[in-house]
């Protein structure tokens, strides 16, 4: 569906929702390009084919990966193969995780901060957005301002940070360096689209140092597990969103450890 001039968020379900992760093909004057492309499953990749070719096959200058979580590249390998072999692009930092990963096809472009990619009448740059993950990118289009961060900002609530995976105070970093960019409109990894790009922004940068308020006030009582701080601060989770909030805990108190104002005995943790 064209959701914009030559802007399509090419997903199999009715709408983008929450859980649904959004597959974009951005088309110029002299090319295409892709930005993530969904869940490798029956039918998905040929569905974005299919509709790649519905707009008169236009000559696809790259597929850009966003990070590595599978519903990102999925169907990559089957795009480059059936649409003329364009190059996958992802950031330095993110090209060995999704190379690990992706069977079929490699990161062809790895791609530096600011570099860009011209569609004629449209000028991609490539912003690298660590914080979700370590080398997470986010696509920008210069002449709209038009910004594409993958699960960097969602459309509904905050994405999540694991340890090992990416860091909360490279996650605060990345939002600064969106407000700078002063995005028009956000196309976001998962759910709507963000026509107040600055107000959303900067709830998720509030978002996180609430966060965090509320784990140092767990701490001010005393020492404390993960399991009695997730305990205090959420409640009526499943199991699946309980284990994503207790990582939420555990990427707070990474930070402020690195920061030295907490510090760990075992599985207890203590104001330093």
């Amino acid at each position: 569906m064209e959701i914009a001039p030559g802007i399509h968020n090419v997903i199999t379900e009715k709408e983008p929702v929450m859980g649904v992760t959004n597959t974009y093909l951005i088309v110029g004057r002299t090319g295409a390009v892709w930005v993530d492309t969904g869940w490798d499953r029956p039918g998905e990749g040929q569905a974005r084919v299919d509709y790649w070719k519905k707009l008169g096959s236009p000559p696809l200058r790259g597929i850009c990966i966003t990070h590595r979580h599978p519903p990102h590249w999925g169907n990559s390998p089957l795009i480059q193969r059936e649409c003329g072999g364009a190059p996958i692009i992802a950031t330095y930092q993110e090209a060995e995780a999704i190379n690990e990963r992706m069977k079929g096809a490699r990161v062809d472009r790895p791609v530096a901060d600011g570099e860009t990619l011209s569609l004629g009448d449209k000028t991609l740059q490539f912003v690298f957005a660590p914080g979700h993950t370590y080398g997470t990118m986010a696509v920008f289009i210069q002449e709209s301002r038009s910004l594409f961060p993958g699960d960097a900002i969602m459309g509904v609530g905050t994405s999540v940070v694991n340890p090992g995976e990416g860091e909360i105070a490279l996650f605060l970093e990345t939002m600064q360096k969106f407000l700078r960019l002063n995005p028009s409109v956000i196309y976001t990894g998962q759910g709507p689209m963000v026509t107040d790009p600055r107000a959303k922004i900067n709830e998720l940068i509030q978002h996180r140092h609430r966060r965090e308020e509320e784990v140092l006030a767990q701490l001010r009582t005393g020492p404390k597990t993960v399991e009695q701080m997730f305990g205090a601060i959420y409640t009526g989770l499943n199991e699946r969103l309980s284990n994503l909030a207790k990582n939420q805990v555990r990427s707070h108190l990474i930070k402020l450890q690195n920061e030295g104002r907490v510090t760990a005995e075992g599985e207890t943790y203590r104001m330093k």
